[in-house]
């Protein structure tokens, strides 16, 4: 790995760890009355919201790291009846196999032309992708716990 691969591994690994640490905390001590509440139609859960961002970061990093795994996008959206512990075991082993494709790109990975569902960008680029989509599901995660956490409370929820 060249010095310019490494430095770019090591920012991105410690940008994941960071939102990461943000996942964790917002699904922390939460029944999945509270992770599977939807503040309406057409909306996502907290546990929908942290599996597709998590299932996300899986299949882009590898595909920068030049490793194809199946992926079932669709799956995420359909997640239901997961406690804290069991995303945040999600979260743990999503770090591993991330910091795993991270310690492994080369200067040509980050350069690479990748065509993800009909668009096209550098590796680099599409890691900038998926570190700000990971970011804007855990905002959209933690304003739907606090929802969730009042609509429970007035007995509104689940």
């Amino acid at each position: 790995m060249t010095t310019a691969a490494a430095a770019t591994s090591a920012l991105y690994s410690s940008y994941f760890h960071e939102a990461h640490a943000a996942m964790r905390e917002a699904v922390a001590g939460a029944g999945s009355s509270v992770l599977d509440w939807k503040p309406g139609d057409g909306t996502n859960s907290v546990a929908v919201l942290v599996a597709h961002a998590l299932e996300a970061e899986r299949a882009i990093t590898s595909n920068v790291a030049g490793i194809a795994l199946p992926r079932d996008r669709d799956a995420m959206f359909r997640v239901a009846g997961l406690g804290a512990d069991e995303l945040v075991a999600m979260i743990d082993a999503t770090e591993r196999d991330v910091d795993g494709f991270l310690a492994s790109l080369t200067d040509d990975h980050l350069a690479a032309a990748i065509d993800r569902r009909g668009r096209t960008e550098t590796g680099a680029r599409w890691l900038l992708h998926v570190a700000a989509h990971s970011r804007e599901h855990i905002g959209q995660a933690t304003l739907t716990r606090q929802l969730a956490e009042q609509a429970v409370a007035a007995g509104l929820g689940a």
